[in-house]
């Protein structure tokens, strides 16, 4: 892939490490060692002042604003004003004096530069020795957390200890700044005059702080505090209670005496801090993966655990998993539909309240939809390929107008979520009305040949988004076909009443017909699916011959010279080969695999753990491992050069599906669970836990046998074997 790792952190099991200040990682670090709890999110910034480049983030789930900017194209279709998830006022600043000199950090008044991540609290902690003159030395500890049970509550902790027996006077000024541009938005913030009250400009959401302070254990009302350090230690204990109002025109509300905020409740940093064990005991309870025989890939697992139980883990149905998550305005918080495909399989084998949320979030945003599809000329309700709040934010037409990922996905997520869960209530209540609506919109949105043998869909973008308004994208029509099976099957199924969701026998053999009638470009002699109509008389580019310097290309090539070659962005074939894993036969696999593959340049940091999960069941251990290696630690060592603008949260996703799918040979679209392992090579053993119908399975594979045990009894089976494990009764067989 051209890319390469760039290290600077400790390898631990359970923690991020970073021994000594790499300057030229700030921004890297700030992004790496984020704490969120769903609720709220906060990058790793330095509280006191820096002369190093920061992004001073702080972010909520939801609290979004709109762009300053309205744009008319004068095309219907195309959104006038994007949105984005607001970087809210600044509450951990703090400003510091020592001996009447205001205190900027940098590196050459600092030694013993350290700072840690665990994994099993959620504890952030930096630390580092001031001097202040020539015999005078003190040491600051500044710890943070944001607590996982009680999610408005956000703690720092400062400690000031002295170093020798020379008194430095302190001062210590803790602020709130709301002063924050929105990139080059300029700033989206505003307070009200005497209130610690702040609201978005123009959605005027609101945003109220209140805090509670202790010095050395004493409540204290001031925030403004001088004092002396010689022989003994002063710790700050900061206890900060925000509540959002999410009501669009909340300050409104607000003023009118409508809306009330929430009375703080104010509990201690310790309090939190066992929260947060008993948390993160009962996550790795049900996901950990243990690796033997490489400790990178354990740290860069476990990581991407913590990240994915920290950003999303069943709050409300009203949130929704961003690109980056809570740490960063990169991709501005918005949702695609990586969180149906890559993200929901996580909750689903780990929390399925997380799972079911995760669904209801688009039933909650299908009024959005709605519109969206009418100003596509079309019925029903078509999912955006970027969102927020439901609404279209994508304003590059050939994404938004052109791209039905959203819209299969979130049919293809009810059915999985049922295939796992069996969840038949939520199925047959907002899932039925969503996937009747879906299916209205690809119904409208598809067509008929002229001769009216067959159906499918001219003008789209397929996943490989390379190919801009091309006709029979393969993934396209085989989702839709899919989507229209599925609403078929149900309808025949539960006796559905039609006439509850304005259909009649009409519409259900209009999606029959097309479905029978889909196009699906398959040459049974080659086993080879065509990406596209037309996709093998494109000028084919040897992707092994693009300099390393031309990367990321939309930064370096233009639009036009992107789209005129076979190579590929991301997995387009093989997405929908990944995603139905159980339907295709090992050599339907191979040949798309052997064929594609060599034409994708992964562009998308979603890219890797596909091929490598298809890698190892074709038997390509070492083409497997080395795609592993990039997605479990994109983040960590930086592959991209982009870690700075925030975490690749989905790609974290795909990451955890790289083992449990991939090493761990689940297969879940099926009527049985199926887990069929092998060992990569360079592991002397792993394993890896589920929870499938209310028991936990630990699968341990090691060079010579697979064992599992299960919680309660539940049946699966293993490779092609059914069986039925027993409550606490290991199962094994030879791998």
């Amino acid at each position: 892939m051209g890319k390469i790792a760039s290290k600077y952190l400790k390898v631990h099991p359970f923690k991020i490490v970073e021994e000594g200040y790499h300057y030229e990682r700030h921004m890297v670090s700030e992004s790496l060692f984020s704490l969120s709890n769903e609720f709220m999110g906060v990058r790793a910034f330095f509280e006191e002042a820096s002369d190093a480049a920061s992004l001073r983030g702080t972010f909520f789930n939801g609290f979004y604003d709109y762009a300053s900017k309205i744009h008319h194209s004068g095309y219907k279709g195309i959104p006038s004003r994007t949105h984005f998830m607001v970087n809210s006022p600044d509450f951990l600043k703090v400003k510091l004096v020592f001996d009447g000199k205001e205190f900027n950090f940098n590196e050459e008044l600092i030694r013993n530069f350290y700072r840690e991540l665990d994994f099993r609290t959620g504890l952030y902690t930096r630390s580092y020795i001031i001097k202040i003159a020539h015999n005078k030395e003190i040491k600051l500890i500044f710890e943070r957390i944001l607590d996982m049970e009680h999610p408005n509550l956000c703690q720092q902790r400062l400690t000031f200890e002295p170093i020798g027996e020379a008194a430095i006077d302190c001062e210590l000024t803790f602020i709130i700044d709301h002063h924050i541009e929105h990139g080059g938005d300029g700033e989206h913030i505003e307070k009200l005059d005497d209130h610690a009250v702040y609201f978005t400009k123009f959605t005027h959401q609101l945003l109220r702080i209140s805090d509670q302070l202790k010095i050395n254990g004493k409540t204290t009302p001031h925030r403004h505090i001088k004092f002396a350090v010689k022989n003994d230690s002063y710790v700050f204990e900061r206890t900060l209670f925000l509540d959002v109002k999410k009501e669009l025109q909340a300050l409104e509300l607000y003023q009118d005496g409508k809306l009330h905020f929430q009375e703080p409740v104010f509990d201690s940093f310790d309090a939190t801090l066992a929260h947060n064990k008993a948390f993160y005991q009962a996550v790795f309870e049900t996901s950990d993966i243990e690796i033997s025989g490489d400790d990178e890939d354990q740290q860069g697992i476990r990581y991407c655990i913590f990240q994915l139980a920290n950003t999303y883990h069943g709050l409300s149905p009203h949130h929704n998993i961003g690109a980056k998550g809570l740490t960063g305005i990169a991709y501005s918080g918005h949702a695609f539909w990586d969180s149906e495909t890559y993200c929901l399989p996580f909750y689903l084998f780990n929390n399925h309240e997380a799972a079911k949320n995760l669904i209801l979030y688009r039933y909650n945003t299908l009024d959005a939809a709605r519109k969206r599809a009418r100003d596509l000329d079309c019925d029903g309700a078509c999912f955006p390929i970027a969102t927020l709040n439901g609404e279209e934010a994508c304003d590059l037409w050939q994404h938004a107008s052109c791209q039905f990922q959203p819209t299969t996905a979130v049919v293809y997520a009810l059915w999985h979520y049922y295939m796992v869960t069996g969840d038949q209530e939520l199925l047959l209540n907002e899932g039925l009305e969503i996937i009747i609506e879906a299916c209205k919109f690809l119904l409208s949105r598809g067509q008929w040949d002229p001769t009216h043998q067959h159906f499918g869909f001219h003008g789209v973008m397929g996943p490989d988004e390379f190919k801009m308004f091309v006709s029979h994208n393969t993934y396209t029509n085989y989702m839709a076909k899919f989507a229209f099976e599925f609403l078929f099957e149900l309808i025949n199924d539960y006796h559905v009443d039609l006439t509850k969701y304005q259909i009649n026998d009409g519409f259900v053999g209009e999606i029959k017909n097309a479905a029978t009638h889909m196009v699906i470009l398959y040459d049974p002699k080659t086993k080879l699916y065509e990406q596209h109509d037309g996709y093998y008389k494109m000028p084919h580019l040897d992707v092994d011959t693009i300099p390393v310097t031309d990367f990321p290309l939309y930064h370096h090539w233009t639009y036009d010279r992107i789209y005129r070659y076979d190579m590929i962005k991301q997995p387009d074939v093989l997405m929908f080969i990944f995603l139905f894993m159980s339907q295709f036969s090992l050599s339907v696999k191979q040949a798309n695999y052997e064929f594609y593959e060599p034409r994708c340049i992964h562009e998308s940091s979603l890219s890797p753990s596909v091929h490598s999960i298809l890698a190892s069941e074709l038997g390509k251990d070492q083409e497997a491992l080395d795609f592993f290696g990039f997605a479990s630690r994109l983040d960590l060592d930086d592959y991209n050069r982009n870690t700075k603008e925030g975490l690749h949260l989905t790609s974290i996703a795909a990451a955890w599906l790289n083992v449990v799918y991939g090493f761990g040979g689940l297969r879940s679209d099926g009527k049985i669970l199926v887990i069929a392992p092998k060992k990569p090579t360079r592991w002397s053993k792993y394993s890896f836990k589920i929870l499938y119908q209310g028991a936990i399975i630990k699968v341990l594979v090691t060079s010579k046998e697979v064992s599992l045990k299960a919680s309660k009894k539940v049946k699966i089976k293993i490779y092609d074997k059914l069986v039925t494990l027993k409550e606490n009764v290991p199962y094994q067989t030879s791998l």
